[in-house]
């Protein structure tokens, strides 16, 4: 009798779990891309792209779009924290999808102009989750790999003076040299 008791307590609650209704009901939804890839944008400079999600579910949703910076470990190598999640922007920022059906939300990356953003690579994510949370949800979670180019142009015309003092003293030297053949006697 005891032996069959001690069943019965781990029997029942886990009969109760398989028959009865859970509010444990996974959405269903994708996003894609899975992975976006933003390769040589100069600092002051902006990258757009576009999210889609597909709502895979019988009901109408919302969706919220937001950043999230991933630990180093969870970084792919090479790949540095991004410096600012605020350059990113979602337009919109939340997204209504109709059942069975996709939306598109704009991202735009906006890197500042200074000099200490040349050069650089990272990653930040792009967190994609139900604004209704009384289900268990599943947020998925774009990963963004930011790199940028090269110079800025800042105010920096190092490369225009140093061509235009080159040209003054070729300039200076062809006169000075046709003064001197013109003083030469014949």
């Amino acid at each position: 009798m005891k032996r069959l008791t001690k069943h019965l307590i781990y029997l029942i609650p886990a009969l109760l779990v398989i028959f009865l209704p859970s509010s444990a009901l996974a959405w269903s939804y994708s996003v894609s891309p899975a992975v976006k890839e933003i390769n040589n944008v100069s600092p002051g400079g902006e990258a757009e792209f576009n999210l889609i999600i597909h709502n895979k579910d019988n009901a109408s949703h919302t969706f919220m779009l937001t950043t999230y910076s991933p630990e180093e470990s969870e970084r792919r190598s090479g790949k540095a924290e991004f410096p600012d999640g605020s350059w990113i922007s979602f337009s919109p920022q939340e997204l209504q999808v109709a059942a069975n059906s996709k939306a598109e939300a704009e991202v735009t990356v906006v890197i500042p102009p200074e000099q200490e953003w040349v050069d650089k690579d990272w990653e930040i994510w792009l967190s994609i989750m139900p604004a209704d949370s009384d289900l268990l949800v599943v947020n998925y979670y774009v990963r963004l790999m930011v790199s940028t180019g090269g110079g800025v142009e800042n105010g920096s015309n190092v490369g225009l003076i140093v061509g235009a003092v080159a040209g003054i003293i070729v300039i200076v030297g062809l006169v000075t040299w046709k003064a001197r053949r013109k003083k030469k006697p014949e």
